[in-house]
């Protein structure tokens, strides 16, 4: 049965609708009345980011693609406060979101971004789920305890803790009233919609550097908005990576919350694609780029360009498999060479340095080229 024949799920409509309508008129009345203080930004913030990185670091990156090992106290944080997102448990979640990996853009994908920006941010989940699911493709989260746990009681957790906890501290101040409103009803609305916008925006808007066999996207806007899910094209083509933003300057507190566990002893096994794959992915989607425009040149010049685009790449190609083996021998040295003398450990980085100065150089060349493709008219070569 396709996505879009399935019947409706009036609860989750009614939820859904209602819970947005709330907030408005609630938030705005509160405001109006009251201003917003501190103790409001700082327990939704702190809610928001308890449950929002449960989601994105536990419920995504650790249980549906096990990109790290955790903790178990870091686990059973992430089931917690995962369900107090009300998104459903971490198992339900998983599996669908390991279809939509399996099956991105296709009826099977639960929620398909061809279907448009409606049905893959929320109309998808408006939708009853089948009658009897099959939870094969999470069959290694069913033996796990904890996770069949958290499965059954997910709706107790997010009442108790999500709403209780707030409550509990807002009574402890003085404001319980604004703690159910901000650590609540309106937590609950940003953190659905922030990660609503990962399945939606983040296959509609921004770039993709790294693979153009799907819509996904990167965008360092959206990063913002979802914890830094919104790097979302490297996401698709490396899914078992931790980080989604893979650059430091790129915003993605989720992957800075996993290394600094990791700081912790708190998780390992951190799953990092090596360097030179993420190099030829991007090489690959930016030959492909180059292919669409040689085809509106006519064949006389195509060939000439063809050629030294070959030429490039093949240089590329080469410095970046000498330098991926240089990498392993010298990482390799530095885990046995414990005695070795200074002399000979200035020896290693210095040949290191001129493998990256190699790749660096036929790196740039190769952009150089492809950079200046599409400025080729019809009549002239570069």
């Amino acid at each position: 049965m396709k996505n879009t024949d399935r019947p409706l799920d009036w609860g989750n409509i009614a939820f859904l609708t209602i819970s947005p309508l709330l907030a408005v008129i609630f938030g705005s009345y509160y405001v109006s009345h009251f201003g917003i203080r501190p103790f409001d930004i700082a327990l939704f913030v702190g809610m928001f980011f308890a449950t929002g990185l449960s989601i994105t670091g536990g419920y995504h990156r650790h249980f549906a693609h096990i990109s790290y090992k955790a903790h178990p106290a870091v686990r059973l944080f992430y089931l917690v406060f995962g369900a107090c997102a009300l998104e459903n448990s971490a198992l339900h979640w998983a599996a669908d979101h390991r279809m939509h990996h399996r099956f991105v853009d296709t009826d099977k994908d639960p929620y398909n971004a061809g279907q448009g920006f409606w049905f893959s941010h929320i109309g998808w989940i408006f939708k009853k789920s089948s009658s009897v699911r099959d939870f094969t493709i999470v069959g290694d989260l069913l033996r796990d305890r904890w996770v069949r746990w958290q499965h059954r009681y997910h709706v107790h957790i997010a009442i108790l803790v999500g709403f209780g906890l707030p409550l509990a501290i807002g009574l402890a101040v003085g404001h319980p009233v604004a703690a159910l409103l901000w650590g609540g009803l309106i937590r609950v609305v940003f953190v659905h919609h922030a990660t609503f916008f990962i399945n939606s925006l983040a296959h509609m808007s921004g770039t993709q550097p790294y693979s153009k066999t799907d819509t996904s996207r990167d965008s360092w806007w959206l990063a913002f908005l979802t914890n830094g899910e919104g790097y979302h094209n490297f996401h698709h083509r490396f899914p078992s990576d931790y980080r989604n933003g893979i650059r430091w300057y790129q915003w993605d507190p989720t992957k800075w919350l996993i290394a600094g566990l990791n700081v912790a002893g708190m998780t390992h096994k951190l799953h990092r694609v090596p360097a030179q794959l993420i190099l030829r992915a991007r090489m690959e989607v930016e030959a492909a780029n180059a292919e669409r425009h040689l085809e509106r040149l006519p064949i006389e010049v195509v060939g000439t360009v063809r050629i030294r685009m070959e030429s490039a790449r093949e240089r590329f190609e080469n410095a970046l498999v000498q330098w991926a083996d240089m990498k392993v021998k010298y990482r390799d040295w530095k885990q046995a060479a414990i005695k070795d003398s200074s002399a000979v450990r200035s020896q290693w980085k210095v040949k290191m340095k001129e493998y990256e100065v190699r790749l660096d150089e036929a790196k740039n060349q190769w952009r150089e080229f492809m950079q200046a493709i599409p400025r080729i008219s019809p009549t002239q070569t570069i």
